[in-house]
């Protein structure tokens, strides 16, 4: 009995004269050596080939960087009873991270916990990452609806060979920041939320290089509060929705390069440096002393000479001796 127990729960029974093992009754083939190789050479083939893919459409994810305010000892206001702007606005951040990631953009929050965040490092995670919006929420008891604020400085297009200033980095993106905030507003409107633009000198997003609106929700007409979840659904939905629209228009608001310098004169195949007077004025630095040229030939009395005086001494070469004349005495006279 005990035998006939064991080789029905042994997996695979002995083989004898290369006989296929049974096993609870069912013959099974040995696999070929070579067949299990390829087999495992395929699998890691399509593994790697997924993992690459992953990192790929990753890669070429667009990114939207949220930046909850506040938070650690920095509380914020108070929205409702035992409820803070901070608590209000990691949450609203969470929700909207969710969605955006749903329709496939990659997500930087600058705080995921309840920890102090300094405006400096919010701006500095905004400026090495490079996304194509910045979002920046707040909440407030104050007003109704949804009130939206871009920058007050006007568009200014630096040169990117110099380092922007830290309180100006935001001038460069000042347009597409408004353009995105029209977008916002639009879609809001279309929710029948109640909704404001202004504009507010600000940090961190007078600091942050990219196109930046601060959000802050107020409570409903209704009296519904931005401690709602359902309200902060809400909104968290218009502004992942509009974010598709501003992904296709963001790539074609690049504002245009620098004009290239003007060239610089060349001069004997070398380039010098253009002065303020003309491109052939000759240089300060003395010129070499070159070999002078034979001299001309004499020219005749009393006619000017025409040979150009030269800086470099040259040899005086001996004047010829010209016999003047002598006069004669006419005819018949005494000498």
């Amino acid at each position: 009995m005990r035998s006939r127990l064991r080789a029905i729960t042994h997996p695979i029974a002995s083989q004898k004269n290369g006989a296929p093992g049974f096993c609870c009754g069912i013959g099974v083939a040995r696999q070929p050596e070579a067949t299990r190789y390829n087999h495992l050479a395929v699998t890691r083939l399509f593994s790697t080939v997924v993992l690459f893919s992953s990192a790929l459409a990753f890669a070429q994810q667009p990114l939207v960087l949220l930046d909850p305010a506040r938070g650690g000892a920095e509380t914020g206001g108070r929205i409702a009873d035992r409820t803070d702007e901070k608590q209000v606005t990691l949450q609203m951040a969470s929700r909207l991270a969710s969605l955006l990631r749903a329709r496939g953009f990659a997500v930087e929050l600058t705080r995921e916990t309840d920890a102090d965040t300094s405006n400096d490092a919010r701006a500095a995670l905004a400026n090495t990452t490079h996304p194509i919006a910045c979002v920046l929420l707040h909440a407030s008891t104050a007003g109704t609806g949804v009130h939206l604020y871009t920058t007050s400085m006007p568009q200014v297009n630096p040169d990117p060979s110099v380092p922007a200033l830290w309180d100006q980095a935001q001038a460069a993106y000042a347009d597409r920041s408004r353009a995105m905030a029209g977008e916002l507003s639009t879609a809001f409107g279309r929710s029948r939320l109640p909704i404001s633009s202004g504009t507010t000198w600000m940090r961190p997003l007078d600091n942050m290089q990219c196109p930046a609106v601060a959000v802050e929700v107020s409570p409903q007409k209704d009296g519904t509060g931005p401690e709602d979840p359902s309200y902060q659904n809400k909104v968290a939905e218009v502004i992942a929705g509009s974010m598709l629209s501003w992904r296709n228009k963001v790539a074609s608001m690049m504002p245009p390069p620098p004009p290239p310098p003007p060239p610089k004169p060349v001069t004997d195949g070398v380039a010098k440096p253009a002065t303020a007077t003309s491109p052939s004025t000759t240089p300060s630095a003395p010129k070499p002393v070159t070999v002078p040229k034979p001299a001309a030939a004499p020219a005749a009395i009393g006619t000017p000479s025409t040979t150009p005086k030269s800086v470099a001494p040259k040899p005086v070469a001996p004047k010829p001796v010209v016999p003047r004349p002598v006069p004669v005495a006419p005819a018949g006279t005494n000498q």
